[in-house]
């Protein structure tokens, strides 16, 4: 997810190579289906001999935002690996026609594992190891579980693996504004966005057709809450929102209180505003979020 914070410090440290990469545009889209087992082995050596460079000169940038990256991959990767674990021993009963989906999702967070650490690997860089996961949110014991039965009810899978996809979609965009000046790699990141933007209409959806949730594709305030204050709330803290800016630049949408939609109330008009953008997130606080099921 956060490949494309990567590539903006690495544009700090060689702007030429932008130059470079951007010259091969079959490639730098190929980032756009990162869900492919083809993308593991995409860009090794463009990037790798890049990476090579710039550790000599600001290695700490980099060595950060390649452990975030992995740290969120290895994180999903995980969780959904669990959960198909569970579900083939029978620990969580999967709905007709839901493990299949299941099982895409985890292969293409997979695939973006392995993409991250073969960067590293070609960059002569160390690659993170996997940290342990507890995904009942119990720190391994030492606490009360937040979702003690996040693999043996598929309504708390559910839940939670909505809370990590969110995450991540809200962690992507928080690093598209570096790829304003390239329109390349603004392509190829908005196409990586679109993925995993996917992945969490899934989630969303499968919540609804197996649950009964009320829950839309894409987050809406009317949206059941699933959320434990001062937990889990930052996932989708500012989401509702109604006011969209670029860097420093204040950009009002539509006058809701004036002219809502058809037959929508002003109110209406306000949610239905707050729906239509994802709202980005800090690496601080996607790195918060992940703690919660590290130990």
């Amino acid at each position: 997810m956060n490949i494309l914070k990567v590539l903006a410090n690495l544009a700090e440290v060689d702007p030429e190579a932008y130059q470079r990469l951007s010259a091969r545009r079959g490639m730098l889209s190929s980032l756009g289906r990162l869900g492919r087992k083809a993308a593991a082995t995409a860009v090794p050596l463009g990037l790798g001999a890049v990476l090579q460079q710039a550790y000599g000169r600001n290695s700490q940038t980099i060595l950060d935002t390649f452990t975030l990256a992995l740290r969120l991959e290895y994180l999903e990767n995980e969780f959904y690996t669990l959960a198909l674990t569970a579900g083939r021993n029978g620990t969580l009963v999967f709905p007709a026609g839901t493990m299949p989906v299941i099982q895409q999702i985890q292969e293409q967070e997979q695939a973006h594992v392995t993409f991250l650490q073969r960067q590293l690997q070609n960059s002569s860089a160390a690659v993170p190891a996997k940290p342990n996961f507890d995904f009942t949110g119990s720190k391994n014991g030492t606490k009360a579980a937040a979702f003690a039965t996040v693999f043996t009810s598929f309504d708390t899978f559910l839940k939670v693996a909505q809370l990590l996809e969110d995450t991540g979609v809200r962690a992507y965009k928080g690093q598209l504004d570096f790829l304003a000046a390239n329109n390349d790699l603004l392509e190829a990141g908005l196409q990586i966005h679109a993925v995993e933007a996917r992945h969490a209409a899934h989630i969303r959806g499968m919540r609804r057709a197996t649950q009964n949730a009320n829950v839309r594709n894409w987050v809406s305030k009317n949206d059941d809450t699933i959320t434990t204050a001062g937990v889990t709330d930052a996932v989708y803290a500012g989401e509702e929102i109604q006011l969209q800016t670029l860097p420093g630049v204040p950009i009002r949408s539509f006058p809701f209180d004036t002219t809502p939609i058809v037959t929508d109330t002003p109110e209406k008009a306000k949610i239905s505003l707050g729906e239509a953008f994802d709202e980005p997130i800090t690496a601080a606080v996607a790195s918060q979020l992940a703690d919660l099921f590290i130990y």
